[in-house]
């Protein structure tokens, strides 16, 4: 399994959603020994992919993740069965979204667009249901600790060298 940085797997997720745009799946929760956002994010026909990321400010999002099974165990699936929400990744590009701001398009617009399919400079490659119950976290996070101990090495290391874990002095 390749560890990746987080622009590199979403890049990764988002081209297998083109090629199977419905079916997924995402369990999402924290990390709280290492800090992070987890999120499972999975297809029956894909896999299943983990990322983990953390704010390092309001505008940057520090992350690693990889695909960490080629297929879906039945018992994931059936027991991570409660969806309480969707989730999505949003694609924007801006100079789209200026050019049709320009044209008189309000930024309601252009969101109402993306969220039915059409792009006006945002759209969402990626939706599907997710769970952020922590039970749902647990269970999946326990089932697939051996095949994610790679990721957790490698987000340690990111971390501790953007000084997440270093207390201010």
């Amino acid at each position: 399994m390749d560890v990746k940085p987080r622009s590199k797997v979403l890049e990764d997720i988002i081209r297998e959603a083109r090629k199977h745009p419905d079916g997924w799946k995402a369990v999402l929760g924290r990390d709280y020994r290492r800090l992070s956002s987890d999120y499972y994010i999975f297809h029956p026909e894909v896999g299943l992919y983990l990322l983990k990321e953390y704010g390092k400010n309001p505008y940057s999002l520090k992350g690693v993740g990889g695909k960490i099974a080629r297929r879906i165990d039945e018992d994931i699936i059936t027991s991570v069965s409660d969806y309480s929400g969707n989730f999505g990744v949003i694609q924007g590009d801006i100079r789209k979204i200026i050019s049709n701001i320009e044209k008189g398009v309000t930024p309601h617009k252009i969101l109402s667009a993306a969220l039915e399919g059409r792009d006006l400079g945002l759209s969402i490659p990626l939706r599907g249901v997710a769970s952020s119950e922590e039970k749902n976290y647990q269970y999946i996070r326990e089932i697939l600790s051996s095949k994610q101990r790679k990721i957790d090495r490698e987000f340690e290391k990111l971390a501790a060298d953007e000084g997440l874990y270093t207390s201010y002095d």
